[in-house]
């Protein structure tokens, strides 16, 4: 049986110290995974451009990207985007690097998740 970790009853029962120690609470890290999906015709040396223009980008939004590339066939890469320390990615950060992504003409679809919590979901 699931449980919910930010459940009013459960935080009621954890002192502050607790909440951060376990994330929960006022305390819970956001952030959001997604998928990208190249178009066919992007070579891998459009595929390094790409990538470290995404991640300069992450890099200046204050956040963090942690993900891989497929394979080479498949030409897709996902991961995760998450805090730098303690916080959360904010919706506008959030909405921000989709748009990035939407906009570069190498991506051929994108699946971008909601905002979650970081700790407390099963991936």
């Amino acid at each position: 049986m699931l449980h919910n970790p930010n459940s009013n009853s459960r935080l009621k029962r954890l002192k502050p110290r607790q909440r951060k120690k376990l994330r929960v609470g006022e305390f819970t890290e956001l952030g959001f995974s997604l998928i990208v999906t190249l178009k066919k015709d992007t070579d891998l040396a459009a595929q390094d451009v790409l990538l470290d223009e995404w991640l300069e980008a992450v890099d200046a939004q204050g956040v963090s990207f942690g993900g891989h590339f497929s394979d080479a066939e498949s030409l897709q890469f996902e991961g995760i985007v998450f805090p730098v320390g303690r916080g959360s990615v904010s919706a506008e950060v959030r909405t921000a690097l989709v748009a990035w992504l939407s906009a570069r003409a190498e991506v051929e679809s994108l699946d971008a998740d909601e905002l979650a919590d970081l700790w407390n979901i099963e991936w």
